[in-house]
């Protein structure tokens, strides 16, 4: 039972919960923007994620 729901975890789960945080991050490059540090100042920030939290999606 527990060697079925570790490859149930493993096989299934982790690689749909990889593609939709690839997904999140890549949200901002669509939306026409990228991913810099929180300190940049002059940056529409725009509703996505990126990677790291210390930085925001920027509009370029």
């Amino acid at each position: 039972q527990k060697k079925n729901f570790l490859f149930f975890q493993r096989k299934i789960c982790l690689p749909i919960t990889t593609l939709l945080e690839q997904r999140k991050f890549l949200m901002c490059e669509n939306m026409g923007g990228a991913c810099k540090h929180q300190k940049t100042h002059g940056c529409s920030i725009l509703p996505a994620q990126c990677k790291s939290r210390k930085k925001h999606c920027c509009r370029l």
